[in-house]
């Protein structure tokens, strides 16, 4: 039975789905004496081995001997290692910091398109495309005259040499910003024929993810032209529950699967943990990551998430079967010992197998009913306990937001 229901049966009596249950338990404890109080109306219903006077607001006393034939457990509230897991879903991305973007050096018409799509898989020092530059073309000639006037190949001062040698080096430079190599400069100074193209190179190996031009288009100096992403690591993007947020951090395990390879398992861990919390779903996304050397895992892929979950320190724990949600408020039933009850409402934290971590209103040391508490509830009076506890929980907030109520 799901703790909702349950309490639903404390708070207004039990449902017909378990009325068999009841008379079958009332059955079974009919052979005790009935107590009532000597206060008590005659013609009121009698209640089985149920004391009618209690000592304190909300406690109800049950026989001793009854609890054992209803089956009635309780446990003691202990400090607890929690662990467990948080299950959720995510999709496979590129890792940023492996993302590589290709820009042209020096403006020019593309020529030839070596890597023509997006897809592709490429190599460092790979040629992607090579560009027509009349710019490449009149700095070489520079160059070229330069040396001349350096080496003394042409009539001049010493001072002209100078200069010659200085306008040299500048080019020289020039030609390597653009990516030209040293043996590319060695051979047109060898040669003194000047090269009408410059090849663009990828300077990381990977899978070009976007490219932005085109064969015969015109590109101008910085513009983005290819985008290369290294597989080798990747993102893996999912989602957890606000509640959930206390039991993720940075560095936390992850494993995820995957229903193209299944039975394979890939251990990560968390990366970051983004600071807003979706408004409409009333989550927060996490930012897992992945070694990926065979490039298994491939971006878009939707991915199954497992996250390991182990508390720093021993906490307050209760069993889960102990706590009653109603959808507004955790309620245990507190075993005060030799057949006493009261009900006590409860702040509940982190979840993990068979606990909840407790933030408020149990101590340690302290016994909760675990099983059997709809039975407590047929032979008792204790759904008005609930109902006065509630009772007296809205009369106390009316008094502290009304102060005229308090002074009569």
């Amino acid at each position: 039975m799901k703790h909702s229901a349950l309490f639903g049966v404390f708070a207004g009596g039990m449902a017909a789905g378990i009325g068999a249950m009841l008379i079958l338990s009332r059955q079974i404890v009919s052979t005790h004496p009935r107590s009532v109080s000597a206060a008590s109306n005659s013609a009121a219903p009698a209640t089985v081995g149920v004391q009618t006077s209690a000592h304190r607001p909300g406690e109800v006393i049950v026989d001793p001997a009854m609890l054992q034939n209803l089956g009635v457990r309780s446990a003691r509230i202990e400090r607890r290692t929690l662990g467990g897991r948080i299950h959720t879903t995510g999709y496979v991305d590129y890792d940023q910091r492996h993302l590589t973007q290709v820009n042209a050096r020096i403006s020019g018409w593309v020529q030839r398109l070596n890597v023509a799509y997006a897809g592709q898989q490429v190599e460092r020092g790979r040629i992607l495309l090579t560009i027509y530059s009349p710019e490449l073309i009149l700095t070489q000639e520079d160059f070229l005259r330069s040396r001349q006037l350096a080496t003394g190949q042409s009539s001049g001062r010493d001072s002209a040499q100078v200069a010659g040698a200085e306008l040299a080096a500048a080019a020289r430079q020039r030609m390597k910003l653009w990516g030209i190599r040293d043996a590319e400069i060695e051979r047109l100074q060898t040669t003194g024929s000047a090269s009408h193209a410059i090849p663009l190179t990828a300077p990381a190996s990977g899978v070009v993810t976007e490219i932005k031009v085109v064969e015969g288009s015109y590109v101008k100096t910085g513009d983005a032209l290819y985008t290369i992403g290294d597989l080798s690591s990747v993102w893996v993007y999912a989602d957890i529950y606000e509640r959930e947020l206390p039991m993720a951090y940075t560095g936390q395990r992850a494993e995820i699967e995957s229903d193209a390879m299944p039975g394979r398992t890939f251990a990560g861990h968390v990366d970051y943990i983004y600071p807003t919390v979706n408004q409409k779903t009333r989550t927060v996304t996490l930012r897992l990551q992945f070694r990926n050397p065979r490039a298994e895992l491939r971006p878009g892929m939707y991915v199954k998430v497992l996250l390991s979950v182990d508390s720093a320190q021993p906490v307050l724990a209760v069993p889960t079967e102990a706590v009653l949600n109603s959808g507004l408020r955790n309620v245990v039933i507190i075993d005060l010992g030799k057949g006493h009850f009261i009900p006590r409402e409860v702040k509940i934290g982190s979840e993990s197998p068979g606990y909840y971590e407790v933030l408020g209103g149990l101590t340690r040391g302290e016994r909760v009913v675990t099983s059997g508490q709809f039975l407590i509830d047929s032979e008792s009076n204790l759904g008005e306990a609930l109902n006065a506890m509630a009772l007296d929980q809205g009369s106390l907030a009316r008094r502290q937001t009304d102060p005229a109520i308090g002074s009569h």
